[in-house]
């Protein structure tokens, strides 16, 4: 299956089959104890609910649902003393002023040189020209590597930033998870200071080689933009449903305790085999390939945490204190931009346990010592659209980051 066209409408998505969001609310929970999040663990694989936050002892779970379930569940809710009650109560109103925001700020663009739009989000195909545009402009540095292609056709670019030879490098990806519109602007701010502003970060690049997939889910991205703003998963059809979550996919504890027939419909469904999905063959195969890769960054949202292996345990990996050093050194530098402060800690203890990451696969799979998950800020009333105006800030903040990552660049891989 090719692209489809709708190019007048790309932006904003095509005029019909737009999923509305009208009516639909988000509601939040009490504060969760241990008993409460046994209580509501079973229903996080129910295709009716869309955990925006997982249930985890010491916080409240935050849950997406559609009207014609929402009585239904509330009262299951209430039964399970859980105490939900509405923070967003029409998440439509959000989705259509991200829609008009960005078509508005679209239309006032007086973009100059080749700096990428870095005031509004970008879908897929203008991130893509962006890619053609800086790879054209500095062929010196920048080298555009198709290191495959998605279900539907669109292709898997990684830019590679470097200026000669025999460096280890680092390497960045972002929505693997389709809505997570914040992570592409931090890799193409990133991209724009290691070029159009590469005399005040000549070090970095001469230090290390850069390497982004700016859009490592193309298909669930561009869905996103053009069916439905909260897409998660692929768009490879399955028996019952279509799309896998790709950061479940990965050979590294696959699909553990998964009732793969019943869980089909679910949001974090692991595929019918490791690596069924295209995307996370094409993303493994390339790290494998390229050895001199030695620190991984996949870039999620929303939380504000900064994430080791392991997921599938809460047992600590081997190298604990070093991969906890450098996280806290890149949380300092977060924070001195503008106060803001990361949580960190392994997934399964500070999150909820995760079978099939990328980040874990990273680490033991391929032998990358230091791999990271960063979940950036939400915004607004709902986390995965926040507005334009928050773009700016994450920038400044995710590049303090991702400058402490690459100053701690392993000098190999590592056998665990």
């Amino acid at each position: 299956m090719k692209i489809g066209a709708c190019f007048l409408l790309a932006l904003l998505g095509c005029a019909n089959g737009y999923k509305n969001y009208s009516g639909f609310q988000l509601l939040q929970t009490k504060v969760l104890t241990n008993k409460d999040v046994d209580s509501i663990s079973p229903l996080i694989d129910f295709a009716e609910l869309d955990f925006w936050i997982q249930p985890r002892v010491g916080r409240s779970a935050e849950i997406l649902i559609a009207p014609e379930h929402a009585a239904y569940f509330k009262g299951l809710l209430n039964s399970l003393g859980l105490e939900p009650r509405v923070i967003v109560d029409d998440i439509s109103v959000h989705v259509e002023r991200e829609r008009n925001e960005i078509e508005h700020l679209r239309l006032l663009e007086k973009r100059g040189g080749r700096a990428p739009a870095l005031d509004r989000f970008l879908n897929f195909e203008e991130i893509m020209a962006y890619v053609d545009e800086v790879s054209a402009a500095f062929p010196e540095i920048v080298t555009v590597i198709e290191i495959g292609s998605s279900w539907e056709g669109r292709p898997l670019k990684v830019v590679k930033l470097s200026n000669g030879p025999g460096k280890n490098g680092i390497f960045f990806d972002s929505a693997i998870h389709a809505r997570e519109w914040i992570g592409p602007p931090t890799a193409l701010f990133a991209i724009n200071e290691l070029t159009e502003n590469l005399a005040n970060n000549q070090a970095l690049l001469d230090a290390n080689d850069w390497y982004f997939l700016l859009i490592a889910n193309p298909d669930g991205y561009h869905h996103s933009w053009v069916q439905d703003r909260f897409w998660r998963k692929t768009r490879r059809p399955n028996n019952l449903c279509v799309g896998t979550d790709p950061n479940r996919n990965f050979d590294q504890h696959w699909a553990e305790g998964a009732n793969l027939t019943e869980w089909e419909c679910s949001a974090t469904y692991p595929g019918s085999e490791p690596f069924s999905e295209p995307e996370c063959k094409a993303i493994s195969d390339f790290i494998l390939t390229t050895p001199s890769i030695t620190m991984y960054v996949a870039i999620h949202s929303y939380g504000k945490y900064i994430l080791y292996p392991w997921g599938h345990t809460n047992d600590l990996p081997p190298n604990v204190n070093e991969l906890d050093a450098v996280a806290q050194e890149a949380n300092a530098a977060i924070t001195a931009v503008n106060g803001t402060v990361y949580e960190i800690g392994t997934t399964a203890n500070v999150l909820y346990h995760a079978f099939g990451t990328s980040n874990d696969w990273a680490y033991e799979q391929a032998g990358i010592s230091l791999a990271y998950t960063i979940e950036l800020p939400g915004g607004g009333l709902g986390g995965f659209n926040p507005p334009a105006s928050d773009i700016s800030l994450v920038n400044d903040e995710c590049w303090e980051a991702y400058k402490v990552f690459a100053a701690n660049i392993p000098l190999s891989r590592k056998n665990f």
